[in-house]
């Protein structure tokens, strides 16, 4: 397999994560309920909305490297509350982080504007993880770290 070839999978592969992410995120907007819709359902429905420009996006590269963008959305997370949408969303920017890493291992073979290109990609997807990190509280902190930051200050 050539590594343009190569590359247009791996690409297809992101491109499946980013159709999965419309779907995903657009099903959370509409559903979430109560006190939570307030804050998110906007965060859902701009979710969904970048995650289709993204597919759009690197639908052109493919189509510029002379591949057929994928129509198969990778697997979709559903949740009825918003802690298991928060959840399946991190999973979703995990995967999605995977795939692009995925192409970036090949890109350098074919051209290098490509490559700086998915590394723009790799870095918003990461911000994604780390921001569901943080709403999920997978991140959390006790007294002792920020009577650390007081004494590294001081």
């Amino acid at each position: 397999m050539s590594a343009k070839q190569k590359l247009i999978d791996r690409l297809n592969d992101a491109m499946a994560w980013e159709l999965a992410g419309v779907i995903q995120y657009m099903q959370a907007a509409v559903m979430v309920t109560g006190d939570a819709r307030e804050i998110y359902y906007e965060f859902f429905h701009e979710s969904s909305e970048e995650a289709h420009e993204h597919a759009e996006v690197v639908g052109q590269k493919i189509t510029a490297l002379g591949g057929v963008p994928t129509v198969e959305p990778a697997m979709i997370r559903q949740a009825a509350d918003i802690d298991g949408m928060l959840e399946a969303a991190l999973e979703l920017e995990k995967d999605a982080l995977k795939a692009w890493e995925d192409a970036h291992e090949v890109a350098g073979d074919v051209n290098k504007g490509t490559l700086f290109w998915i590394e723009e990609h790799i870095a918003e997807e990461q911000e994604h993880v780390d921001h569901l990190e943080k709403l999920t509280e997978k991140i959390k902190f006790a007294k002792s770290d920020i009577d650390k930051s007081k004494g590294a200050s001081g």
